[in-house]
Order: structure tokens, then C-alpha cells, then sequence
């Protein structure tokens, strides 16, 4: 029987254009691209060492994703980080959280809260030597241990989603001064809360978290 559909063919390698879009995108989630930077083609071809027809793909591509502007007749820019795209992300990151805080509590086990109490000693550590950068990877892996124990598989790709958009924030965060230390004070008083295995208390301690990384930025975008 013959069947009533036709896919398309699976390339085998990444294709130009997906190169482009990777390493594009990393350096505008990296800050090595900053906001309001122009992109251009044809230099943005010469430093990957491809034709301007992928690059011009891959921007599509990342205009579609929200991570470059393009302005009719003037060109196109790396999308810029405004007070509202920050508020409208950790809205959304403190309600999700929130929520996986909450479905995480009951389920994780001794086991991880000593890798919560790990991760935060690390964080702790890194911060006393100066290595700031250290401390927001560690506190980025202190979320992803929460939220990978959520038991709840649709909710883990919308926060992955919002995830890289969370990037460029993330970077902008670190650099305001007392912010790491807020941010690990809280996140031990998120572990608590997991220990004692309660979701209300859990949730509210993720949201409390957010909501104050998202003052802090605010504040920042305001000056």
C-alpha cells in the first residue's frame, strides 16, 4: 500500500546555513554580538568563511527567534535587550519556576539536596575568589537541578525555550553589583524549601528569587 504522504529527505551534516545560525546566535547570546550591533553580510561571511547566501539564511532564521531586527532600507541589528523583553521573560521564568519548585519538592531526593548544597557552596566559593563567572554557571546548574525533576515533560522544553533569551539577561544581571550574592542567598533559601519537602514554600522562595533578580534589572535598565 502505497502511503498518502511524502517526507521530506534527512540531511546527513549541518548544512551552511545551520553553522551560520549556531555560531551567530552564540556570539549574540555571549555578548560578543551586543545589542544594537549592525550585522553585515558580507563581513559577517568573511569571518566564517562562507558564502553570503547561508548568512543571509541564518538571519532569517534568528529574526524569526527574536535575536536580530531587521529595519527596511537601514539593514539589520542584534535585537536589543529592552526593559520590557526583560520583564516579560521573568514574569514568565517566575511563574514556570514557580511551578517546577513546586512539582520538584515532594520528588527530589536526599541525594539532591546534597548537590543543591553543593552547588551553592561551589557558587559561595567561586564568589569569595572572584570568579563571578564560575558562580552564574553554578547557579545556572542549581535551576536546572530543580527544574529537571519537575516529572512533568511539557513544561521542560517551554523553559528551555525561554532559556536562551534568559541568557543575555543573565549576563547583564551578574555584572550589577551585589546581584551574585543576592541570587545565592536566595537560592539556598529555595533549598530549604525543598527540604522540607513543602511545594507551597518552594514555589513562593522561586518566584520571591525572580521577582528580585528582575528588580535589580530593572533598576539597572532605568539609570
Amino acid at each position: 500500500m502505497e502511503p498518502s504522504f511524502q517526507l521530506a529527505r534527512v540531511e546527513g551534516p549541518l548544512s551552511l546555513k545551520d553553522k551560520a545560525y549556531a555560531a551567530i546566535k552564540d556570539a549574540i547570546l555571549s555578548l560578543q554580538l551586543k545589542p544594537g550591533e549592525p550585522l553585515v553580510e558580507t563581513e559577517l561571511a568573511e569571518q566564517l568563511g562562507i558564502s553570503k547566501t547561508p548568512v543571509r539564511d541564518a538571519l532569517q532564521h534568528l529574526e524569526r527567534g527574536g535575536f536580530v531586527t531587521r529595519v527596511l532600507f537601514k539593514g539589520t541589528y542584534v535585537t536589543e535587550v529592552t526593559l520590557k523583553d526583560v520583564k516579560e521573560v521573568f514574569q514568565l521564568r517566575a511563574v514556570l519556576e514557580g511551578l517546577a519548585a513546586r512539582l520538584a519538592a515532594p520528588l527530589l531526593i536526599p541525594e539532591e539536596w546534597d548537590e543543591g548544597e553543593r552547588l551553592i557552596g561551589a557558587a559561595e566559593a567561586a564568589l569569595a575568589q572572584g570568579n563571578r563567572e564560575l558562580c552564574s554557571q553554578l547557579g545556572k546548574q542549581f535551576h536546572n537541578l530543580v527544574i529537571q525533576k519537575t516529572d512533568n515533560q511539557r513544561l521542560l522544553p517551554i523553559l528551555h525555550n525561554l532559556d536562551d533569551h534568559l541568557q543575555r539577561f543573565r549576563l547583564v544581571s551578574d555584572q550589577i553589583s551585589g546581584r551574585l550574592e543576592k541570587s545565592v542567598q536566595e537560592h539556598r533559601r529555595v533549598l530549604e524549601a525543598l527540604r522540607q519537602r513543602d511545594p507551597a514554600l518552594a514555589e513562593q522562595a522561586m518566584r520571591d528569587h525572580l521577582h528580585s533578580v528582575l528588580q535589580d534589572l530593572s533598576e539597572e535598565k532605568e539609570q
